[in-house]
């Protein structure tokens, strides 16, 4: 390492340099990875809003035109259950999407540039703003067709939910990650186990509205959490006395330490063909 005035502008250059050059890494895997999940044809981006606009369906006609049910708040049906999906499916896509980060990358690994973390990274950056992206479009265009309710009234809260939300699900990826190099198969498991998630996640329903002690026990869940920080973005007088945000973040950061830390200590298990 160099010292002096010179020296350490050297050092700040190759810095620099490094960053960029790990930068322009990042995003040739993330466009490898737009053309590997999407095709070369544009309507494969269609799948990702095709997915929650299914799920939405199915919610509507289950609860407003069998079980009659309006929305517990606001008057807009469409905007409670679209609030409850995106960030149920951003947390846990990304969750399961990471899981075959390094699998479906190794070849390029063997590249010196090309780093786990660079893959991981661009999947992670992929995921996300691929469903930030189909939210700004479905709350954009609810908005557009009149319902004001699709318009956040508190922007710098839902920007916290999203923050927590994608951390918390970029960690539990980083640990699925690891399991994928020892359990066989994990992927398909991991939807087995946040299956029952889905019902218990607020999607369809507020904390409020369980009664105790069946409320206590679902506050364990940090989705649930991320789930009504999100929605409390578009609700002024939604109840947020149940929301414990610090929990869901000591969560995700705890997951995010965890997977880095089985990254680092199963790298040469997790590199290994399968």
């Amino acid at each position: 390492m160099s010292y002096g005035p010179l020296g350490l502008e050297r050092n700040r250059r190759e810095w620099t340099e490094a960053v960029r050059l790990q930068v322009r890494v990042v995003a040739a895997l993330i466009r490898r990875e737009i053309r590997a999940r999407f095709g070369e044809s544009r309507l494969g981006y269609l799948w990702a809003i095709i997915e929650p606009l299914g799920h939405l369906a199915v919610l509507m006609f289950l609860f407003v035109y069998i079980l009659r049910r309006r929305a517990p708040i606001g008057g807009s049906i469409v905007v409670f259950f679209l609030s409850g999906l995106i960030p149920y499916f951003l947390c846990t896509r990304l969750a399961t999407y990471l899981i075959g980060a390094v699998a479906g990358n190794r070849a390029l690994l063997n590249l010196p540039l090309v780093k786990p973390t660079d893959v991981i990274f661009a999947r992670m950056i992929l995921e996300t703003s691929t469903y930030l992206f189909v939210a700004f479009l479905l709350f954009g265009g609810l908005a557009v067709f009149g319902d004001y309710e699709a318009i956040p009234w508190d922007p710098l809260a839902l920007a916290e939910a999203v923050g927590i939300i994608c951390l918390l699900g970029f960690g539990f990826g980083l640990i699925n990650l690891t399991i994928a190099a020892f359990v066989p198969n994990w992927g398909f498991l991991f939807g087995l186990f946040i299956a029952p998630l889905y019902f218990l996640s607020g999607v369809f329903f507020t904390v409020s509205e369980v009664p105790p002690p069946y409320r206590d026990y679902l506050l364990y869940n940090p989705i649930l959490h991320c789930v009504e920080a999100f929605r409390a973005g578009f609700y002024h007088d939604y109840d947020v006395a149940y929301i414990d945000r610090a929990y869901a973040l000591r969560v995700a950061l705890g997951a995010v330490v965890i997977g880095f830390g089985l990254l680092r200590v199963c790298r040469r298990k997790s590199l290994e063909p399968t």
